[in-house]
């Protein structure tokens, strides 16, 4: 992501928020999850790298991952879903993480229910059972490397 773009990476991670997660959370997690991706894409945190895809000039997705081995967010848009844009992005996140922690051996999420078939077709596998925290649900996942 280059400055400039985080109001439109920021309005695509909410369109699939909304689309998705939303019906799985609280008020108090939507209200959780709406400041933690305005704080990690707006302010851009450190050791926050979103990595955005782009196909024929527009934003098609986005991740990022923190300190080289937690993914906070990823999203793709719905046109763009089942055409390999998530597992590029991926694959490509996964490279600097790679490059800034040689011993790294798995890259984690915490996901929302809904993605979780999502993740384990990238080869993500539960490493715990759902939890909630301030009324946001997710399963604890990992993908070897």
């Amino acid at each position: 992501m280059v400055p400039g773009e985080e109001q439109a990476v920021l309005a695509l991670v909410m369109r699939g928020f909304d689309e998705r997660v939303r019906p799985d959370f609280s008020d108090q997690g939507v209200a959780e999850f709406t400041r933690a991706a305005r704080c990690f894409v707006v302010e851009r945190p450190a050791g926050h790298r979103i990595t955005v895809a782009e196909h024929e000039g527009r934003l098609a997705g986005m991740i990022d991952v923190r300190d080289s081995s937690h993914i906070s967010l990823f999203f793709v848009e719905r046109g763009d879903r089942g055409h390999g844009v998530g597992r590029a992005l991926l694959e490509y996140a996964i490279e600097p993480c790679l490059s800034a922690e040689p011993r790294l051996s798995a890259i984690t999420v915490n996901s929302s229910p809904w993605a979780v078939p999502v993740y384990e077709r990238l080869g993500f596998i539960a490493t715990g059972s759902e939890i909630e925290r301030n009324g946001i649900r997710a399963v604890p996942m990992a993908k070897r490397l």
